[in-house]
């Protein structure tokens, strides 16, 4: 027992875990008990970043086939007449004849200002037009007597028009309070209320016009080439509602922040129903271009973000990016492929850009086959 006494000291146990778990290692290596794991094809890489092996993949030969494209794009709806009534003069509000959310024609009040001595102003203005109207007549009467200048009846006459003038500076004025709809629409929103004192500049409330109504969107630069001002598209909205119109507005010059194209579809609202600022997706018929129908499933993004789908070319691997043009029950129609080209249909997830791949034609899906991904022997 006194040689195993070392053992019970900190020193000494130390040295016996060690001695033990070298046995183990050494146990483990000499028997060739110890597990191997099967290397993934993406971590058996070289320094170079490329497979060691070809990594076997699932492929099919397509072909593109003409196919009318439905361009998709976000928008948002938007009344092309929304205008924020404004006071032109100075007065205190004392009548709101339209509610919020009401339906007004063109030329219907929506605030009316108080009109303090505007209307004597004017009444006087009138007084003095027919005075100088009198005044005239009587100068026109007395020089064909010769007992007036032809000087004298011009200076009768400037003051005639010039009190006829005056009435017209006086109707406007009293006219400016009263902010009338200048189109038929919807009070959208009253700013003010019976009592405030409005100065020059003060909103009053918004009116928004129920036509012409616009879905709003932005094309991107490879898509303008597509669109075209007279083309019919539709567009359904967040609210349930799909409407159908013409692209009347494109564009010519791009947004310096996000170098998309403002793109206009004009549709209808002759009763009121659509409403400013609700999201929608536009689509639009373009003409029939080269395209592949494909299942979103192997549709993949680059380090870019690009939407693309990968090919094999000379058994190496090929990112292409692609344009989505259109959607069925079977799958996704897209542009951008060569006329004929090998997709790879399983076993994408597992290569990348330039990977040496083994490409293995696809005859059958079945349940029961090991999905690529493994090297190939």
């Amino acid at each position: 027992m006194s040689r195993l006494k070392w053992i019970k000291t900190p020193i000494g146990a130390a040295i016996a875990i060690a001695i033990a778990v070298s046995l183990w290692v050494l146990t483990g290596v000499l028997s060739g008990s110890g597990e191997k794991t099967m290397a993934d094809p993406i971590q058996s890489a070289d320094a170079a970043g490329a497979p060691a092996t070809a990594v076997a993949v699932r492929v099919r030969t397509v072909h593109a086939e003409p196919h009318a494209a439905d361009l998709v794009l976000r928008g948002r709806t938007e009344s092309e007449h929304k205008v924020q009534l404004k006071a032109e003069m100075s007065g205190r509000v004392v009548n709101l004849p339209a509610a919020k959310g009401q339906s007004v024609k063109a030329g219907d009040p929506i605030c009316e200002l108080d009109v303090g001595a505007r209307k004597a102003q004017l009444d006087q203005a009138r007084a003095a037009l027919k005075q100088a109207q009198l005044e005239y007549q009587a100068a026109v009467a007395l020089e064909k007597k010769g007992h007036r200048s032809e000087t004298q009846t011009a200076a009768a006459l400037a003051a005639f028009e010039a009190a006829e003038a005056n009435i017209r500076a006086q109707e406007q004025q009293l006219s400016y309070t009263v902010m009338r709809a200048p189109f038929d629409g919807i009070v959208n929103n009253r700013l003010v209320a019976v009592g405030d004192y409005m100065t020059p500049g003060t909103p009053c409330a918004w009116v928004v016009g129920a036509e012409p109504f616009l879905i709003v969107g932005a094309v991107s630069e490879n898509q303008i080439a597509q669109f075209s001002p007279g083309t019919e598209g539709n567009a359904h909205l967040v609210t349930g509602e799909t409407v159908t119109g013409t692209v009347t507005y494109l564009a010519t010059a791009a947004d310096a922040t996000t170098r998309t194209f403002r793109v206009e579809l004009t549709v209808p609202n002759p009763e009121f129903k659509l409403r400013d600022g609700v999201t929608a997706d536009i689509r639009v018929r373009s003409g029939a271009v080269p395209a592949v129908r494909v299942s979103p499933a192997i549709l993949s993004l680059d380090d870019n973000g690009r939407i693309g789908i990968k090919i094999v070319e000379a058994n190496h691997v090929r990112f292409v990016a692609v344009t989505l043009i259109g959607d069925d029950k079977d799958g996704v129609w897209i542009a951008g492929l060569p006329e004929e080209a090998m997709i790879i249909t399983v076993g994408q997830e597992y290569v990348k850009d330039g990977d040496l791949v083994d490409p293995i034609p696809e005859a059958a899906v079945t349940a029961g086959e090991a999905a690529p991904g493994t090297s190939a022997n």
